[in-house]
């Protein structure tokens, strides 16, 4: 009974976050294979009690492409791809990313991970940047698929599907996994 009493809230904030209600259309520009990357730099946050009924731990990832940074805020700098993905959920007590297969999808069940969906008027779920001079220039949101984390965090492999489920988008990151 306690976990129905901690989850039922949970559920209903991801059913007001409804992955095909949104504002404005993601734009894709015809071309997927533009998108199809090899990023640079992964870093992973960690939210520790980020939803305090929950037995669980909630990760994000940011994978940026060759050109872009962070500076000492966190803004992205520079010209690139910036790959988000976000409320990552994991077991209870893990501290960091694990090896396995994560599916996307709303149910906060461990090894799954939020689709691209509008809450309280601000993006989240998984979606791409493209930045240029530092600014955004448009966002693509993904409503499907699958991340695999291989090599305890040393490789990310990603097959994720469009908003309009046509489409595939393949992303890799090989090497060292930043915390913060």
């Amino acid at each position: 009974m306690k976990i129905i009493k901690y989850i039922l809230p949970l559920f209903v904030l991801l059913a007001a976050c409804d992955p095909l209600k949104h504002k404005e259309e993601p734009q894709t520009n015809g071309n997927l294979s533009y998108y199809d990357s090899i990023y640079v730099t992964a870093d992973v946050q960690w939210h520790k009690n980020y939803y305090p009924n929950l037995d669980c731990e909630v990760f994000s990832i940011d994978l940026l492409s060759e050109g872009l940074s962070f500076d000492s805020t966190y803004h992205i700098q520079g010209n690139g791809l910036n790959l988000y993905i976000s409320d990552i959920f994991l077991p209870d007590s893990t501290t960091t990313l694990q090896d396995g297969i994560y599916r996307m999808d709303t149910t906060a069940e461990a090894f799954t991970f939020l689709p691209y969906m509008y809450f309280e008027g601000n993006i989240t779920g998984t979606y791409l940047l493209e930045v240029d001079n530092s600014s955004i220039k448009r966002h693509v949101g993904f409503i499907s698929g699958e991340m695999t984390v291989e090599n305890i965090g040393e490789e990310i492999l990603l097959d994720i599907i469009l908003r309009d489920s046509t489409s595939h988008y393949h992303a890799t990151y090989q090497g060292p996994i930043l915390y913060r």
